[in-house]
C-alpha cells in the first residue's frame, strides 16, 4: 500500500483505494446481498498489499497487480459461506482501512469512495502500455522516440541525457541501476531508456533474464541522468510523469522534447492502429498469424458475432501433447 500518499490533509483516497474496491467486485459476481457484501469489504480490507520496495530487485511487483482482486474474491466466497467481516471496515475509528493508511481520524474523505457510483465507470480510465516497463518511463521514452522522428540518431550518437522529471518520477524510477532483477531493470528509467536507443524498442522482446546485466545498456544507462524539476512536481499528481528530456549528442547539438502524458493514457489515448499493432506484437508469441489475423477482426467486429464464444474459441492454444 502507498501509504505516504495519504498521509496529507485533505488528500482524496487514491488508485490503491480505488483498486481495492475494485477487487471486491467479486461479491457482485457471486450475487452476494447487501449484508454479505459489507462482509466481503470487510475480509478484503484486511489484506491489502504491495511495496514499492519490490523494484530493487524481487519478482513480487509481478503479484501485485491481481493481489487486491484475489483478496476481493476470497472476501466474497467467504462472505457467501457466512464468514463475517469487519462491518464498517473503512468508518472504523479505530483500526479502520482510512484511520490506519491515513494515520489519523480526519486527513482522508470518505465520500470519494462513493464518488460518481453508478455513473462514473472507471474502466474508461483505463491506460495501455506500449513500453514493457514501468509507466513512469514512458513520457521518456515517447520524448526519444519524438526526436528520433524529427533527426536519426542512436546510441552512439549520445553523449548525454538530462531527463526533467517530478519528484515522484525520480524517486519511482529515477534510482542509480543496478543488476539485481528483470523487474528492477524494467523499471529504472535510464536502463529503460538506454534499451530503447540500443535496440529500437523496449517492448516484451528487449527483457529477458539475460539483459539484466546487459553491458552495453549499463554502460548507456551512465548517460543518463534523472534530475528533479520543481516546476513539474508542483503540478501535482495528475502531470507525475511529465517530463522535459534533454539530448545532447557527440556532435555537439543539443535535442529537446516535453511530454506530459504517455500515449495510450486517458488523455493521449492510442489510436486504433497502435492498438492493433500492439495486439499483434504480443499475439505473435502465442497464436499463429492467421488466427491472430482472425482474432483481431473478430474483436473490432464483435457487435456482428453471433456468439461469444467464438473469442475463447480463437484465443485458444493447442499444446503439443
Amino acid at each position: 500500500m502507498h501509504g505516504a500518499r495519504a498521509h496529507r490533509p485533505g488528500l482524496a483516497l487514491g488508485r490503491d483505494a480505488r483498486r481495492f474496491l475494485g477487487g471486491s467486485r467479486g461479491g457482485a459476481g457471486l450475487a452476494l446481498d447487501a449484508q454479505k457484501t459489507i462482509h466481503a469489504l470487510g475480509i478484503s480490507g484486511t489484506q491489502a498489499a504491495g511495496l514499492m520496495a519490490a523494484q530493487y530487485g524481487a519478482m513480487v511487483k509481478r503479484m501485485h497487480a491481481g493481489r487486491s482482486s484475489q483478496s476481493g474474491l476470497y472476501g466474497a466466497l467467504l462472505a457467501q459461506g457466512g464468514f463475517t467481516g469487519i462491518a464498517d471496515v473503512f468508518e472504523s475509528e479505530y483500526g479502520g482501512f482510512c484511520t490506519t493508511f491515513s494515520r489519523s481520524q480526519d486527513r482522508f474523505r470518505l465520500a470519494e469512495l462513493t464518488a460518481g457510483f453508478g455513473s462514473v465507470w472507471q474502466t474508461m480510465g483505463v491506460a495501455l502500455k506500449f513500453y514493457s516497463c514501468v509507466g513512469s518511463n514512458h513520457t521518456t521514452l515517447d520524448a526519444l522516440r519524438e526526436m528520433q522522428v524529427e533527426r536519426a540518431f542512436g546510441a552512439k550518437d549520445v553523449k548525454k541525457i538530462i531527463v526533467h522529471a517530478s519528484q515522484v518520477t525520480v524517486d519511482h524510477a529515477g534510482w542509480k541501476y543496478r543488476p539485481e532483477s528483470l523487474a528492477s531493470a524494467q523499471m529504472n528509467l535510464a536502463f529503460c531508456a538506454a534499451t530503447f536507443l540500443l535496440e529500437g524498442d523496449c517492448f516484451v522482446d528487449q527483457f529477458n533474464e539475460r539483459i539484466v546485466a546487459d553491458s552495453r545498456r549499463m554502460a548507456l544507462a551512465e548517460k543518463v541522468e534523472v534530475r528533479p524539476d520543481p516546476e513539474i512536481s508542483a503540478k501535482g499528481a495528475k502531470y507525475r510523469h511529465s517530463v522535459r528530456v534533454e539530448v545532447i549528442l557527440e556532435d555537439g547539438s543539443r535535442m529537446e522534447r516535453a511530454v506530459e502524458t504517455p500515449r495510450g493514457s486517458e488523455p493521449h489515448f492510442a489510436s486504433e492502429a497502435q492498438i492493433v499493432a500492439k495486439f499483434e506484437k504480443l499475439a505473435a508469441h502465442a497464436l499463429p498469424r492467421a488466427r491472430s489475423a482472425q482474432l483481431r477482426d473478430a474483436v473490432l467486429g464483435m457487435e456482428e458475432l453471433d456468439d461469444a464464444a467464438r473469442l475463447a474459441q480463437l484465443m485458444a492454444v493447442r499444446r503439443k501433447k
